[in-house]
């Protein structure tokens, strides 16, 4: 045991002399975001810092970055140090996000490692850190560059599975959708009650046929979590090869919802009252495929054993308590898409 330990700070030192000599050290001055005439500089940007939290995280903007147009935002984890760090994470994605036009930032992950604890009863400290930071580096992004509200995927590579499942599931308002890239998951990362207000999300996982031990299981075990707990656009997928990051799969699954499926949302006149307690509600969807607008199907689940199949739809919740009201659209390709919001009737 001495041996290991001793070779593992020796690993430890060797990669922080490394990281020394060529820049990639926390003191490192930002890049900056844009010029003294106020253009938004593309490309690498390294060690932006965000003020509230003090995270630091790297970006690519693509060369054909357009202020006019929206753009796609990525979110990714780096995968379990030395093997991985935030900027090399960025630099992966470089060559796919000149190609699709994506905009990706990669933050130092806290949570992004194979060896994090995960308790049974609360979050680990770790991945509630990143996720207040995460929150914070995605506002300030809005306020910096065009991006697509409707276009916001996070995802991890290997230890990245951790704060990228668990980020995405406790803002299911924010994320499209969560791609675990051979990525680790276990069950206990967050209750039952935040899965329940996911459950609207475009979830993708998978692994290598050749991936490290243990990775299909944990993939296998998101399969049956996430379905059990009613994620209907769910999909686990094993690819030829091994524990590859493969950001293109990521991106192609990616831009397929953005590209061909309806954006959804809920517009509610009231989410909270004293009964008898009158809602109306309306679908708004936004169909990349359907200019006019035009769906094959909208039904709504009320929340008390009420149905309706209009796009505009008024009910009276005569009983206290919460209801979930769930929205499904189906598109004229034939593509299922949700979306949920809660009533609480005091």
């Amino acid at each position: 045991m001495k041996r290991i330990g001793i070779r593992r700070i020796a690993v430890f030192t060797v990669l922080a002399a490394l990281a020394a000599a060529t820049g990639v050290v926390s003191g490192c001055g930002p890049t900056p975001w844009r010029t003294d005439d106020g253009r938004i500089v593309t490309g690498k940007l390294d060690f932006q810092k965000e003020p509230v939290t003090g995270r630091v995280y790297h970006l690519y903007i693509p060369t054909s970055y357009n202020p006019r147009r929206q753009y796609p935002l990525v979110v990714t984890a780096q995968g379990t140090f030395p093997f991985d760090q935030a900027a090399g994470q960025r630099d992966r994605w470089i060559e796919v996000a000149e190609r699709y036009g994506l905009i990706v930032c990669s933050a130092d992950f806290d949570s992004a490692t194979g060896w994090l604890g995960v308790p049974e009863d609360r979050p680990a400290p770790e991945l509630v850190r990143d996720d207040e930071a995460t929150m914070a580096i995605i506002r300030e992004l809005k306020s910096r560059y065009s991006i697509n509200p409707d276009a916001i995927m996070i995802s991890g590579w290997s230890g990245g599975g951790y704060p990228a499942h668990y980020i995405g599931l406790n803002h299911p308002d924010v994320f499209r959708c969560i791609v675990g890239r051979t990525a680790n998951f276990k069950e206990h990362l967050v209750s039952d009650d935040v899965a329940r207000r996911a459950r609207h999300m475009h979830i993708y996982v998978f692994f290598g046929e050749g991936d490290l031990p243990g990775f299909d299981q944990m993939n296998r075990d998101a399969n049956f979590w996430y379905t059990v707990r009613g994620f209907r656009n769910f999909v686990i997928r094993q690819l030829p090869g091994g524990h590859n990051p493969n950001q293109v799969e990521a991106a192609r699954y990616f831009l397929n919802i953005v590209s061909h499926w309806p954006a959804v949302h809920v517009e509610a006149s009231q989410t909270d009252g004293v009964a008898p307690l009158t809602v109306r509600f309306r679908a708004l969807v936004r169909d990349p495929d359907s200019p006019d607008g035009r769906v094959d199907s909208v039904l709504w689940n009320l929340g008390d054993n009420t149905v309706s199949a209009k796009a505009e739809v008024t009910h009276t919740y005569s009983q206290p308590g919460v209801y979930n009201v769930f929205l499904t659209v189906v598109d004229l390709d034939g593509h299922h898409e949700y979306a949920q919001t809660w009533i609480r009737v005091r």
